[in-house]
């Protein structure tokens, strides 16, 4: 890739940022595309997140992602939010369209992507169950009950789902974090997604004894957004019973092509998502 003065550039925002893997997947994307654009990591303080968003304007940047602890930041100081990220009160994508910064939210959207591609996605009016209430799961909850689908909340602390539901305002049923009613509700739900740590290490696997044996079987499918390590132990469990279940990769890469669809204003079909997944492969070990 040469870089010139003509190179427009775009990017990521994290605190920490390091361990990103968008730049990998992007700049695959833009290399497909012919893009002389490039997209780089910038380590974003929230201390120093106004200035950052001044910096867009400054530098002339297309535009960037943003990644954790600053998606619930960043709303207020752009000029312009989209309805689906105002809903969450969370943004991670930032547009600059001549210096008017708008923000979106393409999380949730990349989620209901990539199940559709696998050919995962519940029937509609199914019961969907979400573990955790951080960004993602606000992000998911919101898009699946704009779908019409019934929606449940379960979390360590309950206090913080319950926060969840008010915040965003919908209609959803919060579980407490128990093995009884964890394992009732993964039941009665078509999909299960997990947006928590929860058996993310060998050494947390313990965790998992919070799922009676068989609570996901065959007919269900279990979504877990993490994807390192690929197939966690929530996984495997959930593939023991004959559920189906899939990492959160696809997501990523979904996500990040809807982002790449608002930067440069092409239709959604003309993104690379396969040169994306080529290029995660070859990454990741």
């Amino acid at each position: 890739m040469a870089i010139t003065g003509k190179t427009r550039v775009v990017g990521v925002w994290g605190y920490p940022v390091a361990h990103s893997l968008s730049p990998v997947m992007q700049n695959a994307a833009l290399a497909k595309l012919g893009l002389d654009w490039v997209y780089v990591p910038f380590t974003v303080d929230p201390g120093t997140i106004r200035s950052a968003v001044d910096s867009v304007r400054s530098l002339g940047l297309v535009g960037v992602n943003v990644t954790v602890p600053l998606k619930e930041l960043i709303g207020p100081l752009l000029d312009e939010i989209d309805p689906t990220a105002a809903g969450i009160n969370s943004v991670n994508t930032i547009v600059n369209n001549d210096g008017t910064l708008r923000g979106y939210s393409t999380d949730g959207e990349g989620l209901l992507w990539d199940l559709q591609d696998k050919g995962a996605m519940p029937s509609p009016a199914s019961s969907v169950l979400v573990l955790g209430a951080g960004g993602a799961a606000r992000a998911i909850v919101y898009a699946f009950v704009k779908q019409g689908f019934t929606v449940s909340i379960s979390n360590r602390t309950i206090v913080r789902a319950q926060r969840l539901a008010a915040d965003l305002d919908v209609d959803a049923r919060v579980i407490e974090w128990s093995s009884g009613s964890l394992s009732a509700a993964a039941r009665r739900a078509a999909l299960v997604v997990n947006t928590t740590t929860l058996g993310m290490h060998d050494s947390g696997i313990e965790d998992l004894a919070i799922f009676e044996p068989d609570c996901i079987t065959t007919g269900q499918t279990l979504y877990d957004i993490v994807y390192a390590p690929p197939e966690t132990a929530m996984m495997k469990i959930a593939r023991g019973g004959g559920a189906k279940a899939f990492n959160g990769l696809g997501m990523l890469v979904r996500q990040g092509a809807l982002s790449l669809k608002l930067w440069t204003g092409l239709d959604l079909s003309e993104m690379p998502v396969e040169a994306m997944e080529i290029a995660l492969a070859e990454y990741l070990p």
